[in-house]
């Protein structure tokens, strides 16, 4: 029997680095949701201004398809350096703008270069980690982006009442520019990829879009679509929804959304053990249909129960991320493998992330004149779009636990 080793030093280093650069984006996007309400307060703008607004920025994450690609073309650690010092230009030009289109303009930028880097370090985890790590790499991966939202959270009521308010927490954005900087030296290629760079072509535009890859590419790409779909709307409206419709206040929030994120942290590693342990496919079905169902009651719940609903619903539906990043970097060859996290995630997966605000604020208008709760009934019914996630793992992805990447290809 073969015997499994643990990780080797270098690929922890590497899982602390990529954890850090995804630390922040979850730093960014709970930001975001945080400092909505306060937008639409200064600007005037209603809650279908707000969510066109927060479209708008998440075409970024569209535009990140371009600079994800070229991790086929460059190497996924030029990629890594570069999306590290825009991301970090763009986020600290933020703190800056005295327009909400400056605002929307730098968030544009920092959104684009944010996610490119959060593709890029899944890719770099998935080819670094041994079979029987990488659905916990990945986990521990995403695991960062979901303490960067508590932090973001638990710091905001603080750096809210400081002289430039709202403003330093973006700011703050700077951290990562000044690690990358010193360590910079110590980051290297992927050994995968190294092997691989000087063996073939670089590959065409359109070659992933081709047999034999293109069924597993619109399959992925239909799981991000109905994911985003059903996960976007969750931190772009819960703090609006819990100020708004059942009137809490910014420090209570901002406690909910703290505990909830702490304790549902838990979530990330669970979904990375219960794939290694179980399978890919039994623990997606579980988190997708469970992460459904716990998003409709986070939303329609008394305010009385908000706090152990919002638990739930970030254990099962942050590690939709975590699921989705697995099932992407696992199905596709290593020369194509950051070109497929780019056409899949930031293509058609990434329009579901840029429509979904808007689509809120248009349902929220037609429930509010209905006289059901505005966001509340419009969220739910977008959180219910996991459920053709699990259709699509049940009916046609095949398992991969424990397969080396190398075999999964073949």
């Amino acid at each position: 029997m073969e015997m499994r080793r643990g990780l080797e030093r270098s690929q922890i280093f590497l899982l602390a680095l990529v954890s850090v650069a995804s630390f922040f984006e979850g730093y960014d996007f709970i930001i975001l949701s945080l400092v909505l309400p306060y937008l639409r307060e200064n600007f005037n703008l209603s809650i279908l201004q707000a969510g066109f607004a927060t479209s708008v920025i998440a075409i970024g994450t569209i535009v990140a398809f371009f600079v994800v690609r070229l991790g086929d073309y460059f190497g996924r650690r030029a990629m890594l350096m570069w999306t590290v010092l825009f991301y970090t230009a763009a986020t600290a030009g933020t703190a800056f703008t005295n327009s909400i289109f400056g605002f929307v303009a730098m968030q544009f930028i920092a959104r684009a270069f944010l996610v490119a880097e959060w593709g890029i370090s899944n890719v770099m985890i998935a080819e670094e980690l041994p079979a029987h790590k990488r659905g916990f790499g990945m986990s521990i991966v995403n695991a960062a982006a979901g303490i960067g939202a508590v932090v973001g959270s638990a710091l905001f009521p603080i750096v809210a009442r400081a002289p430039l308010g709202w403003r330093t927490m973006y700011l703050i954005g700077v951290i990562p520019l000044v690690i990358v900087f010193f360590i910079r030296r110590s980051v290297k290629e992927t050994r995968r990829f190294a092997a691989v760079r000087d063996k073939f072509e670089k590959p065409d535009f359109a070659e992933i879009a081709r047999p034999p890859h293109r069924k597993t590419l619109v399959l992925i790409a239909l799981l991000w679509l109905f994911m985003y779909l059903g996960y976007t709307p969750i931190l772009t409206f819960y703090t609006d929804f819990a100020i708004h419709e059942r009137g809490l206040s910014a420090r209570e929030v901002a406690f909910i959304i703290s505990v909830a994120f702490l304790i549902g942290l838990f979530g990330y590693v669970a979904a990375g053990k219960l794939m290694d342990l179980w399978g890919r496919r039994p623990t997606s079905i579980l988190f997708f249909i469970v992460g459904a169902l716990s998003t409709c009651a986070a939303f329609l719940v008394p305010r009385g129960l908000m706090l152990p609903a919002l638990v739930v619903l970030v254990f099962f539906a942050t590690s939709y991320l975590t699921i989705c990043s697995t099932w992407t970097a696992e199905l596709f060859p290593t020369r194509l493998r950051a070109s497929a996290s780019a056409w899949t995630n930031n293509t058609l997966g990434r329009i579901g992330m840029v429509l979904a605000p808007t689509i809120v604020g248009v349902l929220a208008t037609v429930f509010g004149r209905k006289g059901l709760p505005a966001l509340g009934s419009a969220v739910s019914f977008m959180g219910l779009f996991p459920f053709l996630c699990a259709m699509i793992v049940l009916f046609f992805l095949p398992e991969t636990k424990n397969r080396e990447l190398e075999e999964i290809a073949t």
